[in-house]
């Protein structure tokens, strides 16, 4: 996945993204680990993601398998503005 992927990042996330050959729907994980913060902080970050990806997941191009690694600048930001820097990033790699 890191071998042959792209990278994007921007303050509230880093997305790896990497096309596979077959057409299947697209997959994305959330990794956030230990050094983001204590459990509450990190389930946060999960929820707030697995929302946007659940609005989005009908509009995404499939072929692709994505990992977003959140940052603890969302715990801050509008929900609003978190939204519009996911799918500005998601059109700028070619998933929606």
């Amino acid at each position: 996945m890191k071998a042959n992927g792209s990278v994007v990042r921007n303050p509230f996330f880093t997305l790896l993204v990497s096309r596979v050959p077959n057409h299947d729907p697209s997959r994305i994980g959330i990794v956030v680990g230990r050094r983001v913060g204590k459990a509450v902080t990190r389930n946060r970050l999960k929820r707030i993601f697995r929302e946007l990806i659940r609005e989005s997941h009908s509009d995404m191009v499939s072929g692709f398998h994505c990992i977003v690694y959140p940052k603890t600048m969302v715990l801050g930001a509008k929900y609003q503005k978190i939204g519009e820097t996911w799918k500005g990033t998601l059109a700028q790699v070619g998933l929606l």
